[in-house]
């Protein structure tokens, strides 16, 4: 092996190493990026757990709060008609 080619195969040891270090660094890079956004996935999936809970006790609070309507409904006609009956009496004696 001459000297020119010997100097060839150095330029190209040093490219591969260059670009062996750039792609090393690139993972890494990546590997953080990856590693964030996991965690703010993670972070994301707690607060749609803690979103959906709520969104949950709302739709019960809700159809309590109407449980509630149509029982009040309910008294109150009871309670209108006993008034009713009371006026009756009231009016026969």
């Amino acid at each position: 092996m001459d000297l020119q080619q010997f100097e060839i195969l150095e330029n190209k040891i040093s490219q591969a190493i260059s670009t062996i270090q750039k792609l090393k660094q690139e993972n890494r890079d990546l590997q953080q990026r990856f590693e964030a956004l996991q965690t703010e996935n993670r972070e994301k999936d707690q607060k749609l757990g803690a979103l959906q809970e709520e969104m949950q006790k709302m739709k019960e609070n809700a159809q309590e709060s109407q449980q509630f309507k149509v029982r009040e409904e309910e008294i109150r006609s009871k309670v209108e008609k006993m008034l009713a009956k009371l006026e009756e009496l009231q009016l026969q004696y």
